[in-house]
């Protein structure tokens, strides 16, 4: 079974055709393995020869660097942050999977997709859905700012705001940390995980490809869909169309983002160490306030 074309013309909108990736492939039952991967070319072999079989991730950013990302020390998120190009924003939202874990260890493999798919069914991830709709709504509430969701096949969904220029920032991670911060106080939604992640060394499943665990396609999906329908829409290995909403104008968000990391480099300056504790709620109230 082949990887449908239009897979490809995504990745190439999504990655371009070169690229400093790191994919990450393999099954829960035999393990993963990381690969350096700098070609459109070069990752469509790789899903010829392990698709569908196997599972793939890929790194969310590209990494403007000589040197292959992954010759890096994973625990030293420096060079990640200093080389990624941070063109987009990614938010994501995990549903809690300890249940389905605890009732199927016991299972056999077809035991396991059956249970689990029978969870979903049931409404498992009925949260995550519900607050990436939140999410969604208010970046276009407060940025007129359309997002690209996709849902993992499994637990966990991904929001994209793509911006129209790289942001130059003099502190990433905590300017994306406090804006997470905002829309997580300023939507109420429980299921967005940040704080507990870097956000420049992250890899993500790849679109088109199978979760081991139910089945079901990592894809894209309509924000207004119904809960069984985003999981019906994973069902299927083909994607009709793609909209990536990259050509929009950001221009508010990109100049918060430089407020606020202007207001961080201003704080540390004064001596101020306590960094993941700054009071930054003026500068987010005046957003709200437009």
């Amino acid at each position: 079974m082949k990887l449908d074309e239009k897979w490809f013309e995504l990745y190439e909108s999504l990655y371009g055709t070169t690229f400093n990736k790191i994919l990450t492939i393999g099954t829960p039952n035999e393990g993963y393995e990381n690969y350096p991967i700098k070609s459109l070319a070069q990752l469509r072999q790789m899903c010829e020869e392990n698709y569908p079989k196997k599972e793939f991730y890929i790194s969310l950013y590209d990494y403007d660097s000589d040197e292959l990302a992954i010759k890096w020390d994973p625990q030293d998120n420096t060079p990640y942050e200093k080389y990624s190009k941070k063109n987009c924003i990614l938010f994501r939202f995990i549903q809690n999977t300890d249940i389905i874990k605890e009732e199927t260890k016991e299972l056999t493999d077809v035991q396991k997709f059956m249970f689990t798919r029978r969870t979903l069914n049931l409404g498992n991830n009925k949260e995550i859905f519900e607050d990436v709709r939140k999410v969604y709504d208010a970046i276009e509430e407060l940025f007129n700012i359309k997002s690209w969701v996709l849902f993992n096949g499994y637990n966990e969904c991904y929001l994209y705001v793509f911006t129209e220029s790289e942001m130059k920032l003099k502190n990433p991670t905590l300017t994306y940390y406090y804006f997470y911060k905002f829309i997580e106080n300023y939507t109420g939604v429980k299921t967005l995980i940040y704080s507990q992640i870097e956000p420049f060394s992250q890899i993500l499943s790849l679109p088109g490809s199978q979760n081991n665990n139910t089945r079901l396609y990592t894809k894209p999906y309509d924000i207004t869909l119904d809960y069984l329908d985003i999981l019906k829409n994973s069902q299927s290995r083909k994607i009709e169309s793609f909209d990536l909403r990259q050509n929009q104008d950001t221009s508010s968000l990109e100049e918060l983002f430089k407020t606020v990391d202007d207001e961080i480099t201003k704080r540390k300056s004064e001596g101020n160490t306590n960094i993941w504790d700054y009071e930054l709620d003026e500068l987010f109230n005046e957003k709200r306030s437009i």
